[in-house]
């Protein structure tokens, strides 16, 4: 006796997701072949086992049993079929299915996206335009720069759609001469001079020195920056926006330091703590950048690392 299903009712019936199904029909947990009308066929005593191990009871449907001369009629047609010949092209814009692949189009990742609607920007567009091989168009778009990498839409996704990694290698199909100007220059800076705004080793160091002073004149007695101290605990480094811009910023840290008794310090060299070659999607400049705090860290032996990120 055959057992004929759907796999939705499958699923409703012992409590997963559609796709759990399919997946034990694909590695063979569950007997099933295909069937007429998009449904499945498996004997019954595979399909009470089942019910067995999920301490079910077995649900008996109209459509539950299937008449065994039909459905064997059926398989042996599907033996003699000429095989279509359909054009396939290469995904060379993702390498994993959970990238695109499994997306329900339900829209969650759009409803949870701050900027959605901003430029026609759609997070569901993008992973249909990713599936149907549409790479050129998607290069050229600005949407992969409009996206703060925030991770909303992912978190959200109810399929798990891994739409971060998605967005990092559409940044990454870019020429990098063709990446925004700010975040192009600032990786070839960080590059090229150890930090996003190309602030010199010896301005940072006396920066950092009358910060120090400044704290010390407002009560933390005996304090002096850290920089370059092997041993110390906690290696610190720092978003070189502050140093430009808002030194004052960096002194609310070392308060804390200070009064929690911590050993820390900072590097005199390569004290960027924001990758943007990770933001650009330049791996290459991205492991450049982590191999230079790796690098610091074990230089001066610490063994805590803080990132302003």
């Amino acid at each position: 006796m055959m057992y004929e299903f759907r796999v939705s009712e499958m699923a409703e019936e012992f409590g997963v997701h559609r796709n759990t199904v399919r997946n034990w029909i694909n590695s063979g947990t569950l007997r099933a072949k295909e069937g007429p009308g998009r449904k499945y066929l498996m004997k019954f005593e595979d399909y009470h086992s089942l019910c067995e191990k999920f301490g079910r009871k077995p649900q008996i449907r109209p459509s539950s049993y299937a008449d065994p001369e039909k459905s064997q009629k059926y398989q042996d047609n599907l033996l003699y079929q000429e095989p279509l010949e359909i054009g396939v092209q290469e995904k060379t814009i993702y390498s994993d299915a959970r990238w695109a692949d499994t997306c329900l189009t339900c829209g969650t990742c759009g409803s949870a996206c701050p900027i959605a609607g901003v430029d026609g920007l759609d997070p569901r567009k993008i992973l249909r335009m990713a599936v149907l091989g549409m790479e050129d168009e998607l290069r050229d778009t600005n949407w992969p720069w409009k996206c703060t990498m925030c991770g909303k839409c992912e978190n959200a996704c109810p399929a798990g759609v891994e739409i971060m990694a998605l967005m990092r290698r559409l940044r990454g199909l870019r020429e990098r001469e063709q990446v925004p100007g700010p975040i192009h220059k600032g990786v070839v800076t960080c590059l090229e001079r150890g930090n996003n705004l190309g602030i010199p080793k010896d301005d940072f160091i006396h920066l950092c020195e009358a910060l120090g002073e400044e704290l010390e004149e407002e009560g933390l007695a005996g304090f002096k920056t850290p920089i370059d101290m092997v041993g110390a605990r906690v290696m610190v480094t720092v978003n070189s926006k502050e140093p430009f811009a808002e030194p004052d910023d960096m002194k609310y840290w070392w308060r804390i330091f200070h009064a929690a008794g911590e050993s820390w310090t900072i590097p005199s060299e390569n004290w960027e703590g924001v990758n943007w070659g990770l933001f650009s999607g330049d791996d290459e400049s991205m492991k450049t950048v982590v191999g230079r705090i790796v690098d610091n860290m074990r230089r001066l032996k610490c063994e805590v690392l803080l990132l302003p990120e």
